[in-house]
């Protein structure tokens, strides 16, 4: 399968670099780690529920917040 759109790895980790340091600049240290604390949690709840299926997303929640 040929690749639509190219783009080298190395600028792809400068990218990255440099979010990262625009957030470090403009945010600080901790809210900086707070940030990728969110994005790491929210692409593990992503790919559980991309395992799991679209039927359980109900399923996922419900367990997340059970009913009292």
């Amino acid at each position: 399968m040929e690749r639509t759109f190219h783009v080298p790895r190395k600028w792809i980790g400068a990218l990255i670099g440099l979010i990262c340091a625009l957030l470090f600049i403009l945010l600080g240290f901790w809210e900086t780690l707070f940030v990728f604390l969110c994005v790491g949690l929210g692409y593990l709840i992503g790919q559980r529920l991309d395992m799991e299926g679209e039927q359980s997303v109900s399923e996922f929640f419900g367990r997340l917040f059970p009913s009292r």
